[in-house]
């Protein structure tokens, strides 16, 4: 399923208004595969996982929940700049990750760094903490309203800092006026690096190492997101679950 294919706003709050299961919303397909491995951990099979084409529509129809009252349905999303905000009062019924996003849950909650050869170990921190920069300027930015309401983050660790350099690169920095961030907004983005810092980077910067020429075994991205997600206890996925439980359960007459 792509996001073309999915239903509308209104479209989904229909299909909600027939259903006579449980449901779970998502904010899209990207992370489905994280959610059906959630949705085991319900002990039933009876839940609905529906996608809905973005963090916008999923709030969206959240708002107009009181055209599906007593229905049973849980929203799920990331917490995304609200690491670094309160989360609305108005979106208080929302289950968030306690990360920036699943993937950091995910990250947060395994042992899935110590894949890391040791001698890799300084070239993983020096390149954490290059990232780690990049990503406090743009929370500083976010945070003096110098860009919008959002975080721009997107960017692969490869264009943030290219194999080879020991330093932000020159040309992306300059493309994106990029300065030293404030001590304190070093210190807040810091000391919590894998809760705060995307966690599609975390994993990219572990798969930068892990699947360097030479290595007895390669691991992507997505490898690592499988083994880190099937290791066994993670409390914070734990919690999610017992969220998604206590939310549907809520529901029941």
């Amino acid at each position: 399923m792509n996001s073309k294919s999915l239903p509308t706003v209104d479209e989904i709050i229909n299909s909600i208004k027939r259903s006579f299961i449980p449901i779970i919303l998502i904010e899209g397909t990207t992370d489905v595969f994280v959610y059906r491995w959630l949705k085991s951990k319900l002990e039933t099979n009876m839940v609905s996982l529906q996608p809905c084409g973005g963090r916008n529509n999923l709030f969206s129809i959240y708002d107009r929940r009181s055209e599906f009252e007593g229905k049973n349905v849980a929203f799920v999303a990331d917490k995304d700049t609200y690491r670094f905000e309160s989360i609305p009062i108005d979106k208080a019924g929302i289950i968030f990750t306690s990360g920036y996003c699943i993937e950091n849950d995910i990250y947060g909650g395994s042992n899935i760094s110590s894949f890391l050869d040791e001698e890799d170990l300084p070239r993983h921190q020096l390149l954490k903490d290059i990232v780690g920069k990049w990503f406090s300027f743009e929370v500083e930015r976010f945070m003096n309203r110098e860009c919008g309401n959002s975080l721009s983050v997107s960017n692969h660790i490869n264009v943030v800092c290219p194999v080879g350099l020991e330093h932000i690169c020159p040309h992306f920095a300059e493309t994106i006026g990029y300065r030293e961030p404030s001590a304190e907004i070093l210190e807040l983005v810091l000391v919590e690096y894998d809760l705060n810092v995307r966690g599609k980077q975390l994993f990219q910067m572990l798969s930068r190492f892990l699947s360097s020429k030479g290595r007895f075994s390669s691991f992507s991205e997505k490898n690592l997101i499988e083994i880190a997600l099937k290791q066994g206890e993670n409390h914070f996925l734990e919690r999610i679950a017992i969220d998604i439980k206590r939310s549907l359960g809520a529901a029941q007459p």
